[in-house]
């Protein structure tokens, strides 16, 4: 390797290293929507593998729709619980580290494929803006993993479609052939490895395939017969698409026949997508995150000059192309990334102007773009781009400087060495672009934060008690909750359908709210200790006061007994015990156990008919299941399961029936990732014959 590229590779890394030093430097990553983990939580991680998941539904159960990322988190908390390695390590790999360098590392292979002749200084270049932009920190600094590992290898799974596509408009004959199976397969394992963290980036992605698709057409699809168009279309869409769909079907499945949705209620509204239009053209255009640099839900910045220079670097680009003695140049792919860039910028501002809507219709009308409820997601296409052109330009631009002679005491000379003179510009331009990043002012998961003892202490209360209950934290349980499957959190926000505090007051001041939570199983109600200011906040700021009052108005309410030992975290004890997970109306004895959620093993012995209650979430598929029947759950009035019998003794099951559905979608999973590899290795061992 040449000095000059140990040198520009060390520069990089080091960058890189700066910008994200608080990730490898703090002892926790604490911050934005990344949760902390105390390690009594990671002793049980079948609550990440199945398909009913008691913590959702607002600690009350729920089906986990998007059931791949949760596989994902599942088997990090797997490798850390199996191998009892410190869960601090295996998150800061798998979920920080990881993401930093599948960016760098995808994003350099993009502008390999795209610019074959390129050197390492573009690469590298092109690596710093994908992972080190104002849109990738605010991701980041929010603590939204799953989104920022999927934006990672976006490059990744463009480049493999690109060069899937450019390698069958350069075949003449379309005809099946084993090659072109091979390569659409491959590009569908990292679209499958892609919709696994992130389903909404990778249909991002796919956009982005499909402009591309597109605007070939105008090259060579005119050009062909019909047929050879559908072999295109299977190729290069069908066949890596499907691949992904049915490696996936272990959730996917589940969605169709449960009628589940994986967009959460109100996602689809267009007031919402009206609301959170934040950036306008100006903020996408120059690749300006609208909340940057304080991440401030809801918080516009104003548009600042010195980004305008990004969009013109990139664009330049196409002035470039003009010159017809630049050699090795992928006319077509500049012009491509020049029109995503657009597109990208136009979709990113939502219904702002101009044209806003026309965002509106394509987000009530187009299937998948409800996802999108938060149109700055769209700046993915936007940094697609510029990753490509600015390197791009940059390098016409030193190409042009030196070769330009200067007249100096009468001689004409060259002007060496450009690149490291324009490289270094712009380093120290986007340096001062992100100078929040560099002087340590970016909050979420860029700050220092250290776990409160008296969240440690209470922990260890909680987990000290082996009866089943849950709690209710007011108004919204903190980042430091512990929770297992015998301890799970409600919150009092959604669970009374109440915003203001006082309301959620006075809600527990009705007469039937004691015995309503009694059934719940609640046994504590907290109100938490916020010293990070995330919770009780007033025009954007701490505001200590709504959080004393929460306390005042639980401490008149004459159910509830406070205990004094955790400081300021108030915890308030129901003066009522807490129903069981299963428990009878009237009187009765019920036992039960289980090895997995979605199966329990019950018997129960009443003298009278009368209503068993599983205290979860109504869902239509549990069942009691006995030797001789089947007793579907009906709904309570608060919304529970419940199971009518007669009087009698009774042994059997209640399971989750719709579980089945996973278990046909992961046979489909595994069968389809079985013959992948039967085709791989047959296909491998006949080239090794031939040879």
């Amino acid at each position: 390797m040449r000095k000059s590229n140990i040198f520009y590779t060390l520069l990089f890394f080091g960058f890189i290293f700066f910008i994200f030093r608080n990730w490898f430097l703090a002892p926790q990553i604490i911050g934005g929507d990344w949760p902390y983990l105390f390690p009594e939580m990671l002793r049980d991680p079948s609550i990440y593998f199945s398909s009913w998941n008691p913590g959702q539904g607002n600690g009350l159960g729920g089906i986990n729709p998007v059931y791949s990322l949760s596989m994902f988190f599942g088997f990090t908390v797997f490798l850390a619980h199996t191998f009892n390695i410190p869960w601090v390590f295996i998150y800061k790999f798998f979920w920080f580290a990881l993401p930093l360098l599948f960016g760098i590392f995808s994003s350099i292979y993009l502008v390999k494929t795209i610019l074959p002749q390129s050197s390492l200084w573009q690469k590298l270049l092109s690596s710093s803006i994908f992972i080190t932009n104002t849109y990738f920190l605010m991701i980041v600094g929010g603590g939204q993993m799953g989104v920022a590992l999927s934006y990672a290898i976006a490059p990744l799974v463009l480049a493999k479609f690109i060069k899937l596509i450019d390698n069958l408009l350069l075949n003449k004959n379309f005809k099946f052939q084993i090659s072109n199976v091979k390569y659409a397969i491959i590009s569908g394992l990292f679209l499958t490895l892609q919709v696994m963290f992130d389903p909404r980036i990778a249909y991002l992605t796919m956009i982005a395939v499909s402009v591309y698709y597109v605007f070939c057409i105008r090259y060579y699809i005119l050009k062909r017969n019909i047929l050879n168009t559908l072999y295109l279309i299977l190729y290069a869409l069908v066949i890596p698409v499907s691949i992904a769909l049915l490696l996936h079907a272990a959730w996917i499945l589940p969605i169709l026949f449960l009628q589940s949705s994986p967009i959460p209620q109100g996602f689809t509204s267009v007031e919402g997508f009206r609301f959170f239009s934040f950036a306008d053209v100006s903020h996408a255009f120059s690749l300006l995150h609208p909340n940057w640099p304080e991440n401030i839900f809801g918080k516009i910045y104003f548009m600042r000059s010195e980004f305008i220079l990004i969009p013109i670097l990139a664009f330049s680009s196409l002035l470039f192309l003009i010159n017809s003695t630049i050699k090795q140049v992928n006319n077509k792919a500049i012009l491509f990334f020049a029109l995503l860039g657009l597109i990208g910028v136009f979709l990113a501002k939502g219904v702002r102007d101009p044209f806003g809507q026309v965002n509106q219709w394509l987000f009530i009308s187009i299937p998948g773009m409800s996802f999108f409820r938060d149109p700055t997601k769209f700046y993915l296409l936007i940094i697609l781009s510029y990753s490509v052109l600015i390197p791009f330009s940059l390098l016409q631009i030193s190409r042009k400087v030196s070769s330009i002679k200067y007249q100096v005491l009468g001689k004409k000379i060259n002007m060496h060495n450009t690149y490291y003179i324009i490289l270094a510009t712009f380093l120290v331009f986007w340096l001062f672009l992100i100078r929040p990043a560099v002087f340590g002012e970016l909050g979420g998961t860029f700050q220092k934060r250290e776990v409160p003892e008296e969240y440690v202490k209470l922990k260890d209360f909680l987990h000290s008690q082996p009866d089943f209950f849950r709690i209710l934290w007011i108004p919204r349980q903190h980042r430091f909750t512990y929770y297992s499957l015998t301890h799970l959190p409600v919150e009092a926000e959604p669970l009374f359908k109440k915003a203001k505090i006082i309301d959620i007051v006075n809600q527990l001041r009705k007469p039937g709210t004691k015995k309503y939570l009694s059934e719940l199983s609640i046994k504590y109600i907290i109100v938490p200790y916020d010293p990070n200011g995330e919770i009780f906040v007033k025009d954007r700021k701490y505001d200590e006061v709504a959080y004393l009052k929460a306390i005042e108005h639980l401490e008149d309410i004459p159910w509830l007994v406070r205990s004094r030992q955790f400081e300021k975290i108030a915890v308030f004890e129901a003066k009522s015990s807490p129903k069981a997970l299963f428990w009878l109306e009237e009187k009765g004895k019920i036992t039960y156990s289980t090895d997995d959620i979605t199966h329990y093993n019950i018997n129960v012995e009443i003298d009278s008919p009368q209503r068993l209650i599983f205290s979860e979430n109504f869902h239509p598929k549990w069942q009691l299941v006995l030797s001789n029947r089947v007793i579907h759950a009906q709904e309570t009035d608060e919304g529970l399961n419940s199971f009518l019998l007669s009087k009698g003794n009774y042994q059997g099951n209640i399971v989750f029936s719709g579980d089945k559905y996973y278990v046909y979608g992961k046979i489909i999973s595994l069968s389809t990732m079985l013959l992948v590899v039967v085709f791989f290795f047959v296909i491998h061992k006949k080239k090794v014959y031939n040879t």
